[in-house]
């Protein structure tokens, strides 16, 4: 009763009341809360591709942007892997699109098994990943994606008939190199994968600085 009486002096409401208005404040919080959920889930799904989960070519154009100006801001390298799957069209005309799907999303985990926290995938289009890799310069840059393609070559795709294995092939661009940003990178490291299909694919292939 007492403990009722210094409610009421402090609130100027009995305790019943401030008790309801608690509830109140909390169910509003609850349902504030969820909307909250609600629209990060929305958001990520707008930021993702649908097929493999990793960001969408948009989002990861404007992460790479943020990417890009923090690293030059503190003086600091990035470097971009361009990895693309090897004899994708080959794989759909053999084993038809769902098998190349499915492909196409065996290789993520593979890949994001080499990546730390700070670093992204995205999905250029078609059988084509960018990854992001912040603070890293060329050296860091090497055995990571040597590792990813490697990672990438044990895979195997069951249910279409026969397993099917794949491979990626590698470009690799970093700023501390090439003196260059952002979409740059991209366009410097797609080079560099053409070189490395050239010299037969399932390799690892870096932008060199073009000569003055």
């Amino acid at each position: 009763e007492g403990g009722e009486s210094s409610l009421l002096l402090y609130y100027g409401l009995p305790a019943s009341m401030v008790a309801a208005a608690v509830l109140i404040a909390l169910g509003v919080a609850d349902r504030l809360r969820d909307q909250r959920e609600a629209l990060t889930d929305a958001e990520r799904r707008a930021q993702s591709d649908a097929l493999t989960g990793v960001l969408n070519r948009r989002s990861m154009l404007e992460r790479l942007d943020s990417a890009c100006l923090r690293a030059r801001a503190r003086g600091l390298p990035i470097a971009l892997l361009f990895i693309d799957l090897d004899h994708f069209k080959q794989i759909n005309d053999s084993y038809g699109h769902p098998a190349g799907d499915a492909c196409l999303k065996a290789i993520i985990p593979p890949i994001q098994s080499e990546l730390r926290q700070s670093d992204l995938i995205g999905r250029y289009g078609g059988e084509e990943f960018v990854v992001i890799l912040s603070s890293a310069d060329a050296a860091a840059a090497q055995p990571i994606a040597e590792r990813i393609r490697q990672r990438v070559a044990e895979i195997s795709v069951p249910g279409f008939g026969a397993p099917i294995h794949v491979t990626c092939s590698i470009g690799i661009a970093t700023s501390d190199t090439l003196g260059v940003w952002g979409e740059h990178l991209i366009a410097r490291a797609d080079e560099a994968v053409y070189a490395a299909k050239r010299s037969g694919r399932n390799c690892v292939q870096i932008a060199a600085p073009t000569p003055a």
